[in-house]
């Protein structure tokens, strides 16, 4: 059995093999076609590659490996840096392909690991990561928007920031348009109410809305805004606004995608028939048990 360590870095990996004959072979190859050549040049029937998971870095190679049906074993950032630190006390090599082949050479239940070998690579939820990292990143970029739009807020009407305890909501985003000033409420009564209404009526009923105005309009009497009505931060408060309403468009696409697409598993259903989990969390709660499991079935590499 021949054994190639990888350390994966960003673009190129270094890698080491050591054969049946206990030779080792250093080199290292680009992530492109000529640099996966060079990789595949070492490669035999065999042959049990092994690298530490690097998230996209490491997505190239792993990509590859599939493709050409070679067993790999990924182990996740956390345990090969603590099997490397065991290893670093009786070696001093400083490659840490090096040593991720010793984890390997040096294995005691080796038939495990090579039953292990692709297992993780073979679940059918790769579709539901990848929704499940973009709806993070989603949320993520909507927060920061939302955290610079309160903070504009606090210079024209600091009191919505107090109303309005859901920022992104659809009722709260038409009044941060129309009402983000204190003086846009001169005169204002009955008609602050129908304005609103008129822009989002097919999806809140008008006592919801009225109610809300009734907030805005009585806060308004008493509020002291930081700057002027013609201030460029009401400009910058109804950018905010449209930013956010495009975050709120892309992820309930990304949340009916990623419920469809865990509804087709067995493990959701069992997930989600949990009282209270409902479809969205079950999903993501899904992700996080697969991850969970390949970490768990990473642990047999001892």
């Amino acid at each position: 059995m021949n054994i190639i360590g990888i350390d994966v870095s960003q673009g190129e990996s270094h890698a080491t093999l050591i054969t049946e004959e206990a030779e080792k072979v250093a080199f290292k190859f680009k992530h492109n076609k000529s640099g996966f050549q060079i990789l595949n040049s070492y490669i035999r029937s065999n042959t049990i590659i092994i690298f530490e998971t690097t998230g996209v870095y490491s997505a190239q190679l792993t990509a590859y490996l599939k493709s050409k049906k070679v067993k790999f074993y990924e182990l996740n950032p956390l345990e090969a840096k603590l099997r490397m630190a065991s290893l670093r006390r009786n070696k001093t090599d400083k490659n840490d392909s090096f040593k991720l082949a010793l984890l390997v050479l040096g294995a005691t239940q080796l038939t495990e690991i090579k039953n292990h070998c692709n297992k993780q690579s073979a679940l059918p939820y790769d579709s539901l990561r990848i929704l499940s990292l973009r709806y993070k990143q989603l949320i993520k970029c909507r927060t920061r928007i939302l955290n610079f739009l309160r903070s504009s807020l606090e210079l024209t009407f600091p009191e919505l920031n107090q109303i309005f305890k859901k920022a992104y909501a659809v009722l709260a985003l038409q009044v941060f348009r129309m009402y983000c000033h204190t003086d846009f409420l001169a005169g204002l009564t009955l008609k602050m109410t129908n304005r609103v209404y008129q822009f989002v009526s097919r999806r809140i009923h008008k006592g919801v809305i009225q109610s809300y105005c009734a907030q805005v309009w009585l806060a308004a009497k008493d509020s002291y805004p930081a700057v002027p009505a013609d201030s460029l931060e009401i400009e910058i408060i109804s950018e905010y606004c449209d930013e956010i309403e495009s975050y709120n468009k892309e992820i309930a696409y990304i949340q009916s995608k990623l419920i469809k697409t865990a509804v087709r598993l067995d493990d959701f259903k069992v997930i989600s028939s949990i009282p209270g989990a409902g479809q969205l969390n079950s999903a993501l709660l899904l992700v996080v048990i697969l991850l969970a499991l390949i970490i768990i079935n990473n642990s047999m590499l001892s």
